[in-house]
């Protein structure tokens, strides 16, 4: 009887002891900001900050689920009902709407945040030109590590951080990830693609001699408040915020200035580009540089008389709000600037196998998603 029971002791041991790793697993990673974080396995409760790259990654590898607080990665306030007012993250992830806003970048509200009880907490930290924002986010991760006890905090860092900006930031942020929930293959499967479709603008756009480049404008269309006090549009500069890489897609920008800067009729007609991107503002087609008595004083323009204006619908504007399409953006850019490098390239096409790829979406949601992105028109027009 007593070797039975000291049997069941032993075995009861070693199955106690054979759980332990898996109860009490942990791993170590180094984050963006060079900072050694071990984290407790697995991670269920998650709170995102900063904007909705972090989201838009996690909908990709399938464990968006575990987010239960977010801040940044939806258009807080507004009615989220018609196109132009869904992020890619709200719309692979329609849940994030039904959570209480954490805030937007540096501003996230900690209480809020600690009050999730988090299993861990991963900030997008921003370093674009934005006032005192860089200080801003180093409060709150100094506020942040204050709770490290309770819940580690892990910091990747985007473009803007780096000098001069490059889409790598991008590929060390998915493969943080694929560290931190165990999709290493599928962050890997991630990586390729997106580097295989900006190697796409790159390999076409590298040989073009300077002589041979049309001067391209991005520009973000004035409201009507503003538009009715001779505003018409904000320009926008190489690399802005880390958005704009003019060295991949080899396009010369009509405006030289070092910040977004808002233009009258008469400063534009001056810059007379060749071609206009329009970024995410208004929201407005180009059709309505063509056609609308509203911009009729820059008409004269040689892109708007030569119908060689384009949109890159939500992906720039509002910075990390069009989720892992940086790659479409450049492609959209030098195919409005080089027409014939690329007219065996039908974007709104790559656009449907770059959703397929990244997030796995089928058919009729990829419609719905390049719809609210304000990216329709490419279908529509065979571009």
């Amino acid at each position: 009887m007593k070797k039975t029971i000291l049997a069941f002791l032993v075995l009861g041991s070693i199955l106690y002891l054979g759980l332990m790793p898996a109860m009490c697993a942990e791993k170590t990673i180094t984050d963006m900001n060079s900072r050694t974080v071990t984290i407790s396995e697995p991670v269920e409760r998650l709170v995102t900050a900063g904007y909705g790259f972090v989201p838009c990654v996690m909908a990709a590898f399938g464990v968006g689920d575990k987010i239960v607080g977010a801040g940044g990665a939806w258009l807080e306030g507004t009615s989220v009902t018609g196109p132009g007012n869904e992020t890619t993250a709200s719309f692979l992830l329609p849940a994030l709407k039904e959570k209480s806003s954490l805030g937007r970048g540096p501003t996230l509200n900690v209480e809020a945040a600690v009050a999730l009880n988090p299993d861990l907490i991963i900030l997008e930290k921003d370093c674009a030109g934005q006032g005192n924002s860089v200080a801003g986010y180093d409060k709150l991760i100094d506020q942040l590590q204050l709770f490290n006890k309770s819940f580690p905090l892990v910091v990747l860092k985007n473009a803007a951080c780096y000098t001069p900006p490059t889409p790598d930031s991008a590929y060390t942020r998915i493969e943080l990830l694929g560290e931190i929930f165990d999709k290493q293959e599928k962050a890997k499967q991630m990586t390729d693609f997106l580097k295989e479709e900006v190697d796409l603008v790159r390999q076409r756009t590298e040989t073009i001699a300077e002589n041979e480049k049309p001067s391209v404008l991005v520009m973000a269309l004035s409201g009507s408040e503003d538009l009715a006090k001779g505003k018409v549009a904000t320009v926008m500069p190489d690399h802005d915020c880390a958005t704009l890489y003019p060295e991949i897609t080899n396009i010369k920008n009509a405006y030289t200035g070092e910040a977004r800067a808002v233009m009258s009729a008469e400063q534009l007609i001056a810059l007379d580009p060749d071609v206009i991107i329009l970024v995410r503002g208004t929201n407005q087609p180009p059709s309505d540089l063509y056609e609308k008595d509203d911009y009729k004083a820059i008409q004269s323009i040689k892109a708007i008389k030569n119908k060689r204006v384009y949109t890159t619908g939500q992906m720039e504007f509002y910075r990390n709000h069009a989720g892992l399409e940086f790659p479409i953006e450049m492609l959209i850019e030098a195919k409005a600037a080089y027409p014939d490098r690329f007219k065996d390239i039908n974007v709104g096409e790559q656009l449907t196998k770059h959703y397929k790829a990244i997030y796995g979406l089928n058919d009729e949601q990829i419609k719905k998603l390049k719809v609210e992105m304000s990216l329709d028109w490419m279908d529509t027009e065979g571009f």
